[in-house]
């Protein structure tokens, strides 16, 4: 599961990538009632490139503990002589 988000995140970002190239825009579009034909118009492309940095960073982060926690793990089985996964 975890590759198929990492492929989709990768796609996004290529369809983002063709969109700016090919000169579309990605837009908000803002229900208001007051404003010409009832909807605001504004730039998304700024906030998805935020949103698809900060999922990186998230993932990055999320391994780093991941790893830590696994170390920890072997560490506190070896030091406790619980048999199991712990890497001699």
């Amino acid at each position: 599961m975890d590759n198929e988000k990492k492929d989709r995140l990768a796609e996004l970002e290529q369809k983002l990538t063709l969109k700016t190239r090919n000169g579309s825009q990605l837009i908000w579009l803002t229900y208001n009632p007051n404003a010409d034909f009832d909807y605001d118009i504004s730039n998304a492309e700024e906030e998805v490139r935020w949103m698809i940095f900060e999922i990186k960073r998230l993932r990055e982060e999320n391994d780093h503990f991941r790893e830590f926690i696994d170390s920890y793990n072997i560490q506190m089985k070896k030091e406790l002589g619980i048999p199991g996964d712990s890497e001699d």
